[in-house]
């Protein structure tokens, strides 16, 4: 009986063992499908980095709805409760006062100039600004598209135009990318 306890003992374990991956009770629900490394383009995002001495961060992301665009806004540590939320015509963040993103810039369809394309907005009382612009004329992409310019972001209600190695309102600056999603 020893040999036949042996082979009871070695098919229980190769039993045990190929049902380690079966699993009881209710199947588990679909999920979703991976995807490819070319992932779905989500709108363009630009990484805040502070300039002029702020301590600015966040993510600014636009997103195309019809003739219109989803500006969504992220950023925290204002020291300012007014700020201003300029697109500029050069994806460059190079310089300490906004002056390598060039000119401010809105696209003609807007009929508006690139300093008072958005509206002056406002930071909480806890320092940061959580929103949704609706900006019509303007795009992720295309000719009336920010996709390889920058945003700047300025203290205050007013613009001022960058010049070189001049101080000014510019608190931060990040340069628009292709957004992907992750899933």
């Amino acid at each position: 009986m020893g040999r036949r306890a042996a082979a009871l003992a070695l098919a229980g374990a190769v039993l045990a063992a190929g049902c380690a991956n079966v699993h009881f009770g209710s199947p588990t629900p679909p999920g979703p499908e991976p995807r490819s490394a070319n992932a779905e383009e989500i709108g363009q995002v630009a990484v805040l980095r502070p300039i002029g001495g702020s301590a600015v961060s966040g993510k600014i992301r636009v997103l195309d709805r019809g003739d219109v665009a989803s500006v969504l806004v992220s950023v925290t540590n204002f020291q300012t409760n007014a700020y201003r939320l300029v697109f500029h015509e050069r994806g460059n963040c190079t310089s300490p006062n906004g002056f390598s993103a060039g000119a401010p810039w809105a696209p003609a369809s807007s009929g508006k100039r690139g300093e008072n394309l958005v509206d002056v907005q406002y930071a909480n009382s806890e320092s940061r600004a959580e929103s949704e612009i609706r900006v019509r004329g303007l795009h992720a992409t295309g000719p009336d598209g920010i996709a390889g310019r920058s945003v700047v972001l300025y203290a205050g209600p007013v613009v001022t135009i960058p010049r070189p190695d001049v101080p000014n309102a510019a608190i931060a600056c990040g340069v628009f990318e292709t957004a992907r999603s992750i899933f």
